[in-house]
């Protein structure tokens, strides 16, 4: 048998234990202490704090969403010989870097996450090692051992997890201190360059309508489209920074990451609408989760952005209270790029593709995540024709290279508008064509 602990920042003593009996079979337990302190909080809503432990389904959907899909790990896997299923193994080796609060270390490790002070903890960058850093991620070159990544954060490479320090430079954490980092530096895939300014000018485009969502800024560095992204699980307190517990909905529902679409998973362990009302059901204000939920569903599809599946929706945990909707975070319109699927992440009612959608569609939607049947309409029309009435004034002043998705925008305001009745005059536009290629579409 394996054992590990589990440590979330803000704890003096391990909150749980991890283990791996001789068969495989995973199991988690919250310690005594922490499932009955007053300042405690789950894990996930997946992993209600009692004393019980938790079976291998559930403990493996949560823990198995912690493993970074990077270059470290496949490392770890080939230099230790493991087995890509063996996640109490694989956690023994990268638990310590898992994204967000916590940790998973090994019985005679000391706890490692700790508060960082802006102006002792972190080493800057120069403006010549930030550059450096920037072609070594997008050639797909080693870092220097110094420039190791202090927190590598969940998906494919080209990421790197820094800190914004004061003077308008970024650093990295000093070695050993623990501390958090407060940024998330991508460099997109070199096929799909377009994807930085797409994301960071659909993100804008949400804040624009009053959405709450994670910032983000495209630029270019040494000739490369690079991305940075605001860490919405970080507390910046004049010189301190703290880490915020954060879960995603895959993790909340106790979905593995191959279940993060509907079409993935069957009936009762699926991301579909259901699913997703037992989230925001458990919110600290369920009411207003799901009209935020629902306006953006809208704007998602308004945007064209059918990759909102389940690791892209989160959880933010705070001591004593139930847990509150991250910012929405991850917008990127992919309908405006050829290759991508056309179906959407979960049904809306009956429908699979956007074009299909119907009223009936959205209605039976607004009930399934929990808005009551006599008040949909009354929250759904409202609200689609708010949410249009901001588009059509901001997507008039899009720049030329952003003209696919203005198309775009046209022609879902103009579905929303016929299937709900709004009696909204659009502004006419060109038809929505992928032509393939990305930000530069014509």
């Amino acid at each position: 048998m394996q054992t590990l602990n589990v440590w979330v920042e803000a704890s003096p003593e391990p909150i749980g234990r991890l283990t791996a009996a001789d068969n495989g079979a995973v199991q988690f337990t919250y310690e005594r202490a922490w499932a009955y302190a007053a300042a405690s909080f789950p894990l996930s809503l997946s992993l209600p704090l009692r004393e019980e432990p938790f079976g291998d389904a559930i403990s493996r959907a949560f823990f198995s969403n912690l493993l970074q899909e990077n270059d470290q790990l496949e490392r770890v896997i080939a230099r230790e010989g493991l087995d890509r299923g063996d996640m109490v193994g694989l956690l023994a080796h990268v638990g310590a870097d898992c994204s967000g609060s916590v940790s998973v270390l090994r019985e005679d490790h000391p706890p490692i996450k700790r508060p960082g002070s802006l102006s002792q903890d972190y080493d800057a960058l120069s403006e010549e090692d930030f550059a450096d850093l920037v072609l070594r991620l997008a050639q797909g070159r080693s870092l220097p051992a110094e420039m190791r990544d202090p927190s590598p954060v969940a998906g494919f490479r080209r990421k790197i997890s820094l800190a914004a320090l004061p003077g308008d430079c970024f650093g990295l954490p000093k070695a050993g201190s623990g501390a958090p980092t407060t940024h998330i530096l991508k460099i997109p895939d070199p096929d799909h360059r377009h994807e930085a300014r797409h994301e960071a000018f659909a993100t804008a485009l949400a804040q624009q309508a009053g959405f709450n969502v994670g910032d983000c800024i495209a630029g270019e560095v040494e000739g490369q489209d690079v991305l940075l992204i605001t860490r919405f699980d970080r507390l910046v307190v004049e010189d301190q920074v703290y880490r915020v517990h954060q879960e995603d909905f895959a993790q909340a529902l106790g979905l593995p990451a191959e279940l993060k679409y509907e079409r993935r998973g069957r009936v009762g362990r699926r991301f579909d609408a259901a699913a997703i009302a037992r989230v925001l059901n458990a919110t600290d204000r369920p009411a207003l989760a799901r009209e935020q939920f629902l306006r953006m569903t809208l704007f998602n599809l308004l945007i064209g952005n059918n990759d909102n599946h389940a690791k892209n929706h989160g959880l933010l945990h705070v001591p004593a209270q139930a847990p509150v909707l991250a910012p929405f975070y991850d917008l990127v319109p992919v309908k405006i790029v050829a290759g991508f699927r056309q179906d959407l992440a979960f049904r809306i009612g009956n429908a699979q593709l956007p074009h299909e959608i119907t009223g009936s569609d959205l209605e039976s939607f607004c009930v399934a995540i929990g808005i009551p049947s006599a008040g949909a309409n009354r929250i759904l029309c409202p609200a689609a024709t708010e949410l249009i009435h901001a588009m059509e004034g901001l997507s008039s002043n899009f720049p030329r290279e952003m003209r696919p998705l203005d198309n775009l925008i046209g022609e879902m305001a103009g579905l929303l508008n016929s299937e709900l009745g709004l009696g909204l005059a659009l502004r006419e536009r060109d038809a929505h064509i992928v032509r393939g290629g990305g930000w530069n579409l014509s």
